[in-house]
């Protein structure tokens, strides 16, 4: 992968960043260090990402950003945000929101090197630090090019900075039985599958897990969900609050035969189709300008 600065200085060498420290002085007359901001070539939406770094004061910050340059709250994940030693915070009309903190910075032990792992798994975002999972946090995350923050008053190390991909997921939502069962076969899962999206449904689970945990699991770790809500199903209903709860880009899909939706879901926006042939074709066409406004 390829990095360059964009703010600040630092030595960026194969497999070694390593942040050099500089003050300014800010609007109150105050010498500050200024924050580096280095971005790479990588797209990321969905995976693993993994580096080493060695911190050459406790306060010092080390941070991925996501969502760079997009209509989404930018998100950082890694070391020392908002006053806690390790953290997953999002900026909300120029303040810093806590998602998920902890840690005092006091206890951070700068003569070692630490593993930094961050997953994201749909709008789960999880930060593991020498293997144990020190934070955990539901936010959006948009395909963007990533980059990480620094800022200190002594030097700051990363190695081996990598990332591993994933296809994001789908998960469809709809009663089983033979109408949508055709809609899904001939219509969804193509059209999802053609933007790169695995696509997920309940019915085609092979774990011996609790069916409740599996859909919960899967409603977590999906980039997008789309219900088709035509039939009163309870577990369809159920389903699409909890995507809802936590803030996923949900896609509403209803035969035109139901002339009106409950009132909890009347206000969100629905894709009405026929069930014909002609209709399904119309699912198919608006649909992708659905998960083109997504993704």
């Amino acid at each position: 992968m390829n990095w360059i600065i964009t703010q600040g200085t630092a030595d960026i060498a194969k497999n070694t960043i390593k942040y050099l420290p500089k003050k300014t002085t800010n609007e109150l007359g105050q010498e500050v260090y200024i924050s580096t901001i280095i971005g790479s070539d990588v797209n990321f939406e969905n995976g693993d990402i993994g580096f080493t770094v060695k911190l050459g004061d406790n306060k010092s910050l080390c941070h991925v950003v996501f969502n760079y340059d997009t209509d989404l709250p930018i998100v950082i994940a890694g070391l020392n945000a908002n006053g806690f030693l390790y953290g997953i915070v999002k900026l909300v009309s120029s303040k810093w929101e806590n998602l998920n903190v902890t840690g005092s910075p006091e206890t951070f032990d700068t003569n070692k090197e630490y593993n930094i792992k961050i997953k994201v798994l749909g709008s789960l975002i999880e930060l593991y630090v020498n293997g144990i999972k020190v934070c955990a946090a539901f936010e959006r995350i948009k395909k963007t090019q990533l980059r990480l923050m620094l800022q200190g008053s002594k030097a700051i190390e990363i190695k081996n900075f990598s990332v591993s991909e994933q296809k994001p997921k789908a998960f469809v939502i709809m009663q089983f039985s033979d109408e949508y069962n055709q809609l899904y076969e001939e219509v969804i899962r193509p059209v999802i599958e053609g933007f790169g999206i695995q696509c997920e449904r309940a019915d085609e689970y092979s774990s011996t897990n609790p069916i409740i945990q599996d859909i919960v699991n899967s409603i977590t770790e999906a980039s997008v969900v789309i219900a088709d809500v035509t039939p009163d199903n309870p577990n369809v209903f159920y389903e699409v609050g909890y995507s809802h709860a936590l803030g996923k880009p949900t896609i509403l899909l209803c035969d035109k035969k139901r002339t009106k939706l409950p009132f909890d879901l009347s206000s969100f926006r629905t894709l009405f189709y026929d069930n014909t042939i002609a209709g399904k074709a119309q699912v198919e066409k608006r649909l992708k300008k659905f998960l083109d406004n997504i993704f």
